[in-house]
């Protein structure tokens, strides 16, 4: 299988020209999903004792396979949060996979490390945090929201031997994106969740919810979620009122920008995530908004030896060399993945080819094309708006019709 012959360079011609093609159409031929048993019933089984062969394999996939999908960079795709990967990004994720980096130590993986530190610093540089903070790359929001609440978690039980026989508990609001409640399972916690009179969660809000807590439960309560863009709407929370109770009571407070982060490059917005600069941690998707290709998230942490704590692995096998070029920035050691490709360095790629100020334009006119839309919407009179557009979602619907 790992011989080198001329089927397997044929058949890298074959990979390449596709990727090429992909990479610069336009307006790639749009899918759609199939049901599981039509897609078998044309395809068969593929993976048998003999082999199909790679050329039979491949043009399954080329010709079927690829088209029961939906290409979620396509230019009319408006659902759901759409990835934009730059083609600088997509071609630097082939070198990333060819490349064969593992990306959890800086043994093994400096040089990857170094290029997604690189990217690191001017994402922690949107945020405005201070002096210390630095974040790690992960597979995405969820991971990222995962790595942040376990630090928390862990902090919060370092304080008192008693935490550590304690179920936590931590306060979101009902708009927070479903991972939060998903991760609160995963590491076995109790949330409880906000129902905001407005749009947004409010420091007011937050303080009188934490006021009517028994006093068993405010001894439990170790991290409040926020969000800087909610995933229905673009809606960011009140953070700065939220920083001021999270200090006030002494709580971790992590800020869930997973979609909204982006915004933080654009001078136009910035000002709606004033407080942001205080969270003890952030999560950030470049997969979404920074024009990275799956999968890309981003958690940064205010202390990083707190994240560390939580998250750092032992075992002689993971022991690191003596040699003085092994020492450095281990990302495993800062959330939940041991093992890790160096899925940042498709974004650092991106942004030492074009530049900052690239992106911050890109992500101005993401802003300005809702802004557009939104006034195409109220000039035709079988339209309305559901509310204003925030950030670069829209939210409208068609008068009189119903759900069918």
């Amino acid at each position: 299988m790992h011989s080198i012959d001329m089927d397997l360079v044929e058949m890298t011609l074959d990979v390449m020209k596709y990727a090429i093609d992909r990479i610069s159409n336009v307006t790639p031929e749009l899918g759609a999903p199939k049901k599981e048993e039509d897609l078998l019933r044309i395809v068969g089984e593929t993976v048998t004792a003999d082999g199909i062969g790679g050329e039979a394999a491949f043009k399954l996939f080329r010709d079927v396979l690829v088209k029961a999908t939906v290409p979620i960079d396509h230019p009319r795709h408006l659902a759901f949060v759409p990835a934009a990967p730059t083609r600088a990004a997509i071609m630097f994720d082939l070198v990333t996979s060819a490349s064969s980096i593992h990306g959890a130590y800086w043994m093994e993986g400096g040089g990857g490390i170094f290029c997604e530190n690189q990217a690191m610093k001017w994402l922690v540089s949107l945020t405005g945090m201070p002096k210390g903070t630095f974040g790690v790359f992960t597979s995405g929001g969820t991971a990222a929201n995962l790595s942040a609440i376990v630090a928390a978690r862990e902090e919060w039980r370092s304080r008192k031997t008693d935490n550590t026989g304690l179920k936590g508990l931590l306060i979101t609001s009902d708009a927070a994106h479903s991972s939060v409640q998903a991760m609160a399972k995963v590491i076995d916690a109790d949330m409880l969740m906000i129902h905001c009179e407005g749009e947004y969660l409010t420091g007011k809000e937050l303080q009188a919810t934490i006021n009517q807590l028994e006093e068993k439960d405010r001894k439990r309560l170790f991290a409040v979620v926020a969000t800087g863009g909610t995933t229905n709407a673009g809606i960011i929370d009140e953070l700065a009122t939220i920083a001021d109770v999270c200090e006030k009571e002494n709580v971790w407070f992590h800020i869930d920008c997973a979609y909204g982060g982006g915004a933080l490059a654009a001078k136009s917005v910035k000002h709606l995530f004033n407080g942001i600069e205080r969270a003890d941690s952030v999560t950030i998707d470049p997969h979404k908004w920074l024009f990275s290709p799956y999968d890309c998230g981003a958690v940064i942490y205010k202390n990083m030896e707190l994240a560390k704590n939580a998250h750092s692995q032992k075992g002689s096998y993971l022991e690191i060399f003596k040699d003085e070029g092994a020492h450095g920035f281990n990302p495993s050691e800062y959330q939940i993945q041991l093992t890790r490709r160096v899925r940042g360095m498709p974004l650092w790629f991106s942004l030492a080819m074009h530049g900052t100020d690239k992106y911050r334009v890109a992500i101005e006119r993401g802003i300005e094309l809702a802004q557009i839309a939104a006034k195409k919407i109220e000039d035709r009179p079988y339209l309305e708006l559901v509310r204003p557009p925030s950030l670069s979602v829209v939210l409208y619907r068609r008068k009189g019709w119903t759900p069918d």
